[in-house]
């Protein structure tokens, strides 16, 4: 369970603070009673009286606070009014000292920190759904989250900057989120967090320091080996560091946008398949992209940089670099030093007769300058550009790139279909190994029911109450096959829905692409792109057994009392 101190901490502090100024308070107001209980007072009848208990402590209390209703049981005496003299200054000042000690308490940040503390701990507990920590909230961090939440998936945050958690109780979407502001590294953070916790799925580090994310692995791994862990890094011996130990999906956005660049180098269509099942669902579907075959100026050649010339080398294709840097020159055959924002040295680098450009710079502004100052002298020349950071992504999109490396939606794209999809993963990998035909195959299916629209990705697993409907279906039917789980039961004409069936996993068994007429077996995990519809619909299906057994027999079925009877009786 998670560190329970900051509860703990309140109190103290509370106690601490508060303690001289109740003590003070309750000393005044005793003796102030004893006083008045102690001095004779005169009743109506002019007999000599001695306050209660009550009447004493009643009328200290409306002294202390200056309300003063009046003098009780009756009117004093004139001892009696010089003793409430003197007793009304101490008395006040003891009020007056312990509410302005209470401000000061609540006005105080540590103690605001605390009761943030407090709070956020309790969020956390109340969450009974399984939840990811995610650790950092800028770009990468903040899409993450975005898509967790759009696929159900609950997520708790923690992030270094004030300001940016303060601002995520002003956005609808993440007004209820837990969040806290501290160090992700930290163990006592993250165990405040929900780290131990039963239903924390694992932890997902995306801040933009490689070593905090590799702290962060390894603290996760160390208290909780069995739990999930996904670090992003750009660094290779941070990668490898990682990997050491066990991490279980290291992120590296440089590498995985230089493969895909290298896979439209040699095969443009695996590349067309895989950007349409990574695209926002419902965007306008990509076309064929197809990177030049001729030589190539890249400029920069850091971490970025360095990934693109060994991918366009490894493609055999001719490489001059332009880089300011003066060390980084001479591994390469063909070098011009420089930024690559001035003509001068992309005319130095033949931008004349180049096909292809990259702006793979750390500088945004620098990028689209390259960008600019490239198509002035060749409108021709295919362009690939880095973008580093997300507000920038109008200026990139209205540059006219052809292909822009955006490093916060590559590493959440992959953060999102490991966690959420991860039968994606192995779909596109295997996409990526077999021959031409099969992409060629797969993008005639997609493209036929997705109208030109980014589709949807969605597994199925035919466990819980889909296997009972499954089995009583069978045992009527004597067969439940791929395709009868595939056609709009509320249709008469009993079409196919706009879906696809990408990989059928019967434990280690993975059928990609299956045919309709593959029979379903008990917890098989099925997935599917297609339209978002066509997955509301495949649901009730399987959930209601005599919509499949409709499908299995090609038309509709009647629903009457002896259809209830028997699905009640199996």
């Amino acid at each position: 369970m998670p560190r329970q101190a900051p509860r703990n901490d309140f109190v103290w502090m509370t106690m601490r603070r508060m303690r001289t100024p109740i003590i003070t308070l309750i000393l005044v107001y005793f003796f102030s009673t004893l006083a008045m209980i102690s001095v004779p007072g005169m009743d109506d009848a002019g007999n000599t009286y001695y306050m209660s208990y009550m009447d004493a402590a009643y009328f200290i209390a409306i002294m202390q606070t200056t309300i003063g209703f009046g003098e009780i049981p009756y009117s004093f005496t004139d001892t009696q009014r010089v003793l409430v003299y003197i007793l009304l200054l101490p008395n006040v000042v003891a009020w007056l000292y312990s509410i302005g000690t209470l401000l000061g308490l609540v006005l105080d940040k540590q103690f605001q920190s605390t009761l943030k503390i407090a709070k956020f701990i309790r969020h956390v507990a109340r969450l009974k759904e399984p939840f990811f920590i995610v650790c950092g909230f800028g770009n990468t961090g903040s899409m993450t989250v975005s898509g967790l939440l759009a696929r159900g998936i609950h997520a708790v945050v923690i992030e270094s900057d004030e300001s940016t958690v303060r601002s995520m109780a002003l956005e609808d979407e993440y007004a209820h989120v837990p969040a806290i502001v501290g160090r992700a590294r930290s163990q006592q953070v993250l165990e405040m967090a929900g780290l131990r916790r039963e239903n924390c799925r694992g932890v997902i580090a995306t801040t933009n320091s490689d070593q905090v994310n590799l702290t962060i692995a390894i603290t996760a791994k160390l208290l909780c080996p069995k739990l999930e862990v996904l670090a992003r890094s750009e660094n290779k011996r941070v990668c490898d560091n990682m990997a050491s130990f066990g991490t279980d999906a290291i992120i590296n956005p440089y590498s995985i946008f230089a493969k895909r660049l290298s896979l439209a180098l040699s095969s443009p269509m695996k590349y067309l398949v895989q950007d349409w099942l990574i695209s926002v669902p419902g965007s306008e579907l990509r076309k064929v992209l197809e990177p030049p075959k001729g030589p190539w100026i890249v400029c920069g050649v850091g971490r970025f940089g360095a990934l693109m010339v060994e991918q366009l080398e490894a493609n055999g294709l001719p490489v001059t670099v332009v880089d300011v840097h003066p060390d980084r020159l001479p591994k390469y055959k063909n070098a011009v030093l420089g930024r690559g924002t001035e003509a001068h040295e992309l005319e130095a680098a033949d931008i004349a007769n180049a096909e292809g450009i990259i702006a793979g710079t750390g500088d945004d502004i620098d990028n689209l300058s390259i960008i600019m100052t490239a198509r002035q002298l060749n409108p021709k020349v295919f362009v690939i550009a880095r973008e580093e950071r997300r507000q920038h992504g109008g200026l990139f999109d209205s540059s006219g790139a052809d292909l822009v490396a955006r490093r916060s939606l590559i590493v959440a794209r992959r953060i999102l279909s490991i966690v959420s999809t991860p039968l994606l993963l192995s779909f596109m990998e295997h996409l990526i190994r077999t021959e031409e035909s099969f992409a060629e195959r797969t993008a005639a299916k997609l493209k036929e029911v997705l109208e030109n629209r980014a589709p949807s990705i969605w597994v199925f697993e035919l466990r819980g109450e889909i296997a009972r409907n499954l089995r009583f279906v069978r045992a009527q039917t004597g067969r439940v096959q791929l395709e009868h789980i595939s056609r709009n039961s509320r249709s008469e004409e009993n079409e196919y829905l706009p879906c696809v069936c990408l990989t059928l996993e019967r434990g280690a068994q993975r059928l990609f692409l299956p045919d309709g007429n593959t029979e379903l077996q008990i917890n098989d995990r099925l997935l599917f792109a297609g339209r978002d519809h066509a997955r509301r619909q495949m649901t009730w299906t399987l959930m209601d057994s005599h919509s499949l057994m409709g499908n299995i027999f090609g038309k509709q079925l009647p629903r009457g009392a002896l259809w209830r009877w028997l699905s009640k009786r199996n």
